[in-house]
C-alpha cells in the first residue's frame, strides 16, 4: 500500500472514533427544554421531566409514570383532541432498546380546570406520561415530537392535519435530565405540655372554737 494512503487512513481512523465513526446523524434536530417546538398543528414547549404518582386510565388506582410537562398551543382551527387521533401521536419516548412509543395517557388543565381537547388559540397545560416499574429511576429521557402535516389521506381526497406514525424523524427531540420525585414533608407535631396534677395531700378540716356560753 503507497505511503500516502497508509497516512490518510492514520489520520481518518481517530476522527472517526471522535465524530462517532460512520453512524446515521439523527434526523431531528436537537432542541432544549423551555423552547418553543413548530409541529405545524401545534406548538409545543417542553418543560421538564420528573418521576410521580398518579390516578391511571379505567380506575386502576394511582401508578408511578414518568411525567413530561408540556405547553401546547393549537395553530390549528378546529378543536383536537390531548389523546388518540390527536396530540398524544405526535409525541413519543426512546427506551433503551430505541423503539419509540407514545405515551400511556395525557392530561391538560387549561383555564384553571381539566381538559382532554385543544380549543385554537387556548394554550393548555398538558402532561404526558409513560407508566414505570416500581425500581424504574432512569436520570435522563429522551423524548420526541413529530411534525403534522396539513393534507389528504391515500383514501380520501379531504384535507386535514395528519401525522405520520411510520416516519423516524422528528421536527425536535429532547434529553432531558429526569427530577427525582420529591418526598413528602413532615410536618412535626406540637408538643403536649403536661397538666400539673394535684397533691394527694389529705384535706383537713378547719378547727371550730366553741362559742362561750351566756351562763357564769
Amino acid at each position: 500500500m503507497p505511503a500516502c494512503v497508509l497516512s490518510t487512513v492514520a489520520v481518518l481512523v481517530p476522527v472517526l472514533w471522535v465524530t462517532g465513526g460512520f453512524a446515521e446523524t439523527p434526523r431531528e434536530p436537537a432542541k432544549a427544554s423551555g423552547q418553543a417546538v413548530d409541529l405545524g398543528l401545534f406548538s409545543v414547549v417542553v418543560r421538564d421531566a420528573r418521576v410521580g404518582r398518579a390516578a391511571a386510565d379505567f380506575g386502576t388506582g394511582r401508578q408511578r409514570f414518568l411525567i413530561v410537562r408540556l405547553r401546547v398551543l393549537n395553530q390549528g382551527k378546529e378543536t383536537v383532541s390531548l389523546g388518540i387521533g390527536g396530540l398524544t401521536d405526535g409525541i413519543a419516548a426512546r427506551t433503551r432498546t430505541g423503539k419509540w412509543v407514545k405515551p400511556d395517557q395525557m392530561e391538560g388543565i387549561a383555564g384553571g380546570a381539566k381538559t382532554a381537547t385543544t380549543q385554537p388559540g387556548l394554550p393548555v397545560e398538558a402532561s404526558a406520561m409513560w407508566k414505570m416499574g416500581p425500581a424504574d429511576a432512569p436520570r435522563q429521557f429522551v423524548v420526541g415530537l413529530r411534525r403534522w402535516e396539513y393534507g389528504h389521506g391515500f383514501t380520501d381526497s379531504s384535507f386535514r392535519w395528519q401525522v405520520d406514525l411510520e416516519d423516524g424523524s422528528f421536527a425536535g427531540r429532547l434529553t432531558l435530565p429526569v427530577a427525582a420525585p420529591a418526598r413528602p414533608s413532615v410536618t412535626p407535631r406540637p408538643s403536649v405540655t403536661p397538666r400539673p396534677t394535684r397533691s394527694a395531700t389529705p384535706r383537713t378540716r378547719p378547727r371550730i372554737t366553741p362559742k362561750p356560753t351566756g351562763r357564769r
